[in-house]
């Protein structure tokens, strides 16, 4: 490649070094010389030649400059190939100027560059890497620096242990000497973060016995322990782009990175959790945990009761007033229970991951710890006196917490809790209930026995770990049944008492009083009920009749008992849940007792009139149980799939039409917005099919409500998204290139809750207020660029109405924002389609390029459709960039032709032609997005701007466009799909105005209706031009510019009367032919045999509507033509008498065609066919007389008609 001019490239290096220039200018140079550079037109020889002067001179201004702008241009060639010789030359001169105290930025800089250069480019030597370690070392004292410089230090040194760990691994303990010195004291929070990770790396390499780390590991450890707790005084403003859980957490690994730093980090932590700060609770809580998975069971095992005692004050003894909080004491409260919350995650890693030869070290010391003994105990002798205070409360629940920690471990903790306990709590609790028979009953009357709650709790704790248990052990349970006294044998011993402790329990709440204690009481029975009736498959203890049992007592609840509110939901929400689980394990046997148990009772309460539960009720159990997935329960499912759609497709557009049910349309959305946050919820609409009608019923809703109403909708609706989206949002606030790895295919739950935030804003008024705008528009343009159209939809919505912002006070904003969306869109449906054809994937099977391609073709056609929703909210508002995406779209339409050129023994060609294909019919489609009217956005109902005329307009423009390139193209594939492009603009065009054009169109028009009644996919577009070929035959402008073209629209028109796939096209076709009888004999008589052949042939039609439009049409023609006559056109008159018999005066005559007609005296028309006329005209012509009788001789070939 031809190289550049010194004299053109010279000038950059000046300005980078004159100081006195701007930054802009300083970027700028270092850009466009790095260009030259990756395009081959300048070598580095030429470049380190020429800046001999700036790079060895005295000046140390101008040598620092000229040193700066060749590290600076080595960042920027990073991907560039070097050769040995060149990286080898590069790394002599940098790491000499490390000693170059005046210059040292540039030479970290180029360092830095060296060091990150890829292998398959060319990297530096390790023994230079080595020599440049030992230069950072003998030369720079890091501390003394600028942090800027002291960020490029540990930027470099890291990267030499990340990449090149052989070029200090057999260094002595200077490395670790000058790492120290340089890490003391370190205040900014980036270099922090990479000192961390330094020590987190360094310690890791040097983690042989008797290595570096070892030695160091007191000295490290004392500089990291400083930092800890993290604390943040960095604001907002200070531009820092780190976050204080992001260098906490960096800071964490430094701890966990090896076992040396054990005797130090356990300590501190244990005695930080001492601390009222809660920041530092939480973080030594969250260090503790990893440090004990980290250290290993051997170093952790002697901490094992420091680490109970402390983590047991933690979780019993922790109250909201030893906390420091400036929050309020709803915060504090907060606060406390994230504390609690992790030291039994802690707990659980402790027991867990601390193992011993003695393996009841742990398990003994705490099942045997005084305050857990004495906790216990009190919980389980008086009656329902642990729930006197909230502090008892939270006592037991702490307690319950612990035991199921310790149960939920492993087998062998579970059958020793259960020993230790579970006997004694059922015996308890039996007792407490006066309640003797083990025989199987059920309890039908209410009870008054004082239940003892803590044994119930306790129970059901415990209960619930040996299910996890078995879960987990589902290849290894034999030997469990087959223990002695295993916990499985202690549960099958006690069974059938607990069953009907928890039967006779859920009789307590029968009655409508409720209180928090009788509330307390039925949610833990419920639980435990649950948890029996699904025990997984392999180690389930209940038999048909006890699982029976369990299934009538929650149906007979639901049945019978929804006076009270809280013991009906409860049961049904555990009968679903038993449903599910039902189906998910396939047991074949319990599915059919569910059926016969639950589906067959409560399915009827729908449709029963023999009940007095409310409504509501009735549906809400319809809709809970028909969702379970059990077979018997799709009839319930599709029932209120039904309902649903009818709520929303009638009752809603009524409501809207009807006004003044604001609060009633709020308080709907907003309880449909709550139970979407149940993720089991959203799965069910998911699997029954039931968002699209939600979405279309959440748009109702919304477009009802205020602009106040509607802002509590969208709050409400974010805070519910941001809380349960996977996607990180904030990842794509700036930058969309990477957005096809965020969304991945099994991501069904963001989706859902994607498409359901747009149906929110589709319906919105544009003065409504929408709080993060940015945030919601990046997060529909990845799902857009991921194909989801409801995601266009609000996108759509959203530059349709400019919806009110403050982030969105200048327009122009809104118009950057719309310019990075299309332009991402625009290149991906471009992306490997011929106008730019990649053959990277040559290498690929054959297979996966038939599978890739089709994913690729459906994302491209999804993301064309998600423009045109994009587009038509831009049109409807009158707003010009709506030509960007017009013109991408004629683009798209011509790929075809630009696929003709391309040889076809390349490799790729069939499936570029493919591609291309369905990109193009996908444009012209999107033309029918843009110019039709809509239900389901941009429309009246959801408060769209709508300029007026605006399809008229957009005609205007595109007409002459579509004209001019369907006369230059000569490919048929490609001129059909500008048809089809074409057809959708006028057939969504006002007729008015297509009429106006009609001169310029109609044989256009015309064309497509014979090209494109070929393919059934275009039967409505067929459909609909022939609708507007019918308007210009009522029109008369319309009628002049059909007149001069009748015989090719006769033409087409006899086919569509025999067209095959929709009835109304051939019902149309024939009514217009009705209408064209109105015309001037002169201008359609030649076209009468053609049209009555096509309607006698539309006789013998299956469709009884096209059969009684042909005789229409046949009658009418006839009549006009046979009986009325035709504007008077004499063939010729005779001025002599032409006698017939004894009649005189024939006083004209007039050709029909195939027919003459004589008009005699006496208002008498004689009709002979032109063929019997043919045969006497040499009688006419030799005045012979014709005789009537001789044409009565002559059958069907004239005849007298009054």
């Amino acid at each position: 490649m031809a190289k550049v001019p010194a004299g053109h490239w010279v000038p950059y290096v000046e300005a980078f070094v004159d100081v006195s220039r701007s930054p802009a200018e300083h970027s700028a140079s270092v850009v466009a010389l790095a260009a030259l550079v990756n395009k081959d037109k300048l070598t580095l020889f030429d470049l380190v030649s020429k800046m001999d002067m700036y790079l060895t001179t005295t000046d140390h201004i101008v040598r620092s400059r000229g040193i700066m702008l060749l590290g600076e241009i080595m960042s920027q060639i990073s991907l560039k190939w070097l050769d040995v010789n060149a990286v080898t030359t590069l790394s002599d001169f940098f790491i000499s100027r490390l000693s170059d105290w005046q210059a040292l930025r540039g030479a970290l800089v180029g360092c830095l560059a060296l060091l990150q250069r890829e292998p398959s480019v060319g990297t530096i030597m390790i023994a230079d890497v080595k020599r440049l370690v030992e230069s950072l070392i003998d030369y720079i004292p890091v501390q003394s620096l600028a942090a800027a410089d002291r960020k490029l230090c540990f930027q470099i040194i890291c990267c030499v242990l990340d990449h090149y760990p052989e070029a200090v691994k057999t260094m002595d303990d200077e490395l670790l000497i000058w790492i120290c010195q340089s890490i003391d004291e370190e205040k900014d929070p980036e270099c922090l973060k990479l000192s961390f990770h330094l020590v987190e790396v360094v310690m890791k390499l040097f983690s042989d016995p008797s290595g570096l780390a070892s030695q160091f590991a007191s000295d490290l450890f004392e500089l990291l322990s400083k930092y800890f707790p993290v604390y943040f005084t960095h604001g907002a403003g200070d531009n820092v782009g780190l976050t204080r859980d992001e260098l906490s957490r960096t800071l964490m690994h430094a701890f966990c990175a090896s076992p040396y730093f054990e005797p130090f980090a356990i300590p501190l932590l244990l005695d930080k959790l001492s601390s009222s700060l809660p920041l530092a609770k939480l973080d030594s809580l969250k260090y503790l945990d990893n440090c004990i998975r980290c250290y290993g069971a051997d170093r952790m095992v002697s901490h094992t009761s420091a680490i109970w005692f402390k983590l047991k004050e933690v979780i019993f003894s922790l109250s909201s007033d030893q906390l420091l909080s400036t929050g309020s004491p709803k915060d504090a409260e907060k606060i406390k229970n994230q504390i609690v919350s992790e030291a039994k995650n802690c707990l659980k890693t402790a027991v867990t991951c601390i193992h011993s030869t003695d393996r009841d070290i742990f398990i003994n010391l705490i099942l045997l710890d005084e305050d857990i003994v004495n906790n216990i105990h009190s919980v389980t002798t008086e009656e329902k006196s642990i729930c006197r205070s909230s502090n008892d409360l939270n006592q037991l629940q702490s307690l319950g917490s612990v035991i199921s920690i310790i149960a939920e471990s492993s087998t062998y903790f579970c059958t020793r809790v259960f020993q230790a306990h579970f006997t004694r709590l059922v015996d308890i609790l039996g007792s407490s209930a006066g309640f003797k028979s083990q025989h199987l009953n059920i309890c039908n009357g209410s009870s008054s026995a004082a239940f003892n709650y803590g044994a119930l709790y306790l129970s059901v704790q415990m209960l619930s770990s040996c299910r996890e248990v078995a879960v987990a052990s589902r290849g290894d349970f034999p030997p469990v049944k087959s223990a002695k006294e295993s916990w499985w044998l202690i549960l099958e011993e006690k069974l059938d008492l607990f069953i009907h402790l928890l039967g006779k329990l859920l009789s307590i709440d029968s009655q409508p009083i409720q209180s928090a204690v009788t509330q307390k009481y039925v949610s833990c029975t419920v639980k435990g009920l649950l948890i029996l009736a699904t025990f997984p498959e392999h180690c389930s203890l209940l038999l048909a009749n006890a699982y029976e049992y369990i299934l009538l007592m929650l149906t007979s609840v639901v049945a019978r008992k929804y006076e009270n509110i809280h013991l009906w939901r409860l049961s049904l929400e555990t009968l679903t849940s038993i449903g599910k689980f039902t189906v998910e394990s396939r047991a074949s046997k319990k599915e059919m007792i569910y059926n016969s148990i639950v589906v067959d009772k409560i399915i009827p309460l729908a449709k029963s009139c023999n009940t007095s539960m409310p409504l509501n009720l009735r549906f809400e159990a319809c809709f809970e149980i028909g969702t379970t997935g059990v077979n018997e329960g799709m009839e319930c499912a599709e029932y209120v799939a039904h309902l649903i759609d009818c709520y929303s497709s009638q009752l809603l557009p009524w409501l809207f039409t009807s006004g003044g049910v604001n609060e009633l349309a709020l308080s709907f959305a907003m309880r449909l917005w709550d139970e979407i946050r149940n993720v089991a919820t959203l799965d069910r609409i998911r699997s029954q099919g039931l968002l699209d009608s939600l979405m279309m019923g959440m748009k109702f809703l919304v477009g009802v409500c205020t602009e106040e109403q509607q802002s509590l909708i969208v709050q409400k609706a974010c805070s519910i998204i941001s809380s349960m989206l996977s996607l990180p949002v904030k990842s794509v606030m700036h930058d969309l290139s990477s957005v096809e790895e965020l969304v991945p295919a099994h991501s069904i739950q963001d989706t859902a809750l994607v498409c359901l935030l747009s149906s929110v804003i589709v319906g919105l008024r544009p003065q409504t207020h929408v709080p993060d705008m940015i945030m919601m528009i990046n997060l529909f343009s990845v799902f857009l660029l991921n194909g989801q159209i409801p995601a266009a939809h609000a996108l759509a919505s959203i530059f349709n109405k400019y919806l009110h912002n403050s982030e969105f006070s200048d327009e122009n904003k809104l118009d950057k924002i719309l310019d990075v969306i299309l332009g991402r869109c625009f290149s991906i449906v471009l992306a490997s389609s011929t106008l730019k054809m990649s053959h990277s994937s040559a290498a690929t099977s054959d297979d996966a390029n038939c599978s890739g391609m089709s994913a690729s073709i459906c994302l491209r056609i999804d993301i064309l459709c998600g423009l045109a929703w994009i587009g038509k909210g831009l049109l409807m508002r009158g707003d010009e960039k709506v030509k960007d995406i017009s013109m991408f779209l004629l683009k798209c339409l011509v790929l075809n032709q630009v696929s003709v050129g391309i040889p076809p023994h390349q490799e790729e060609h069939s499936d570029n032609v493919s591609l291309n294909a369905s990109l193009a019919t996908s444009a012209a489609d999107a033309f029918h997005v843009m110019m039709s009217d809509s239900e389901v956005c941009l429309n009246k109902k959801f408060h769209a701007r709508i300029k007026l005329l605006y399809k008229q307009r957009f005609f205007s423009i595109l007409m002459p466009i579509f004209l001019s390139k369907i006369k230059e193209t000569p490919a048929m594939t490609t001129k059909l799909v500008l048809y089809r492009a074409f057809g959708h603009i006028i057939s969504n065009a006002p007729v008015s105005a297509v009429i106006t054009e009609a001169h310029q169109i109609l044989l256009v028009m015309v064309d497509i209706l014979a090209k494109l009644s070929v393919d059934i996919q275009d039967k409505d577009l067929v459909y609909s031009l022939l609708l507007v070929l019918s308007g210009m035959l009522m029109d008369d402008k319309g009628k002049e510019c059909v007149l001069e073209n009748i015989h090719i629209i006769v033409g087409v028109l006899t086919q569509l009367v025999s067209y095959p796939h929709m009835m109304v096209v051939r019902e149309t076709a024939l009514q217009c032919f009705v209408a064209m009888s109105s015309f001037p004999h002169s201008k359609v008589y030649r076209m009468r045999p053609q049209v009555l052949r096509a309607a006698i042939k539309a006789l013998d039609d299956t469709k009884r509507a096209v059969r009684q439009e042909a005789v229409r049409c046949r009658q009418t023609w006839y009549e006009n033509y046979i009986l009325l006559g035709v504007d008077n056109l004499a063939l010729w008159a005779l001025s002599s008498y032409f006698p017939v018999g004894n009649h005189h005066l024939l006083r004209g005559a007039f050709s029909c065609n195939d027919i003459i007609v004589w008009e005699l005296t006496g208002h008498i028309m004689l009709v002979v066919s032109i063929e019997f006329w043919m045969e006497r005209s040499f009688q006419m012509k030799s005045k012979e007389p014709l005789k009537s009788r001789e044409c009565l001789g002559i059958e069907n070939r004239w005849n007298y008609i009054a």
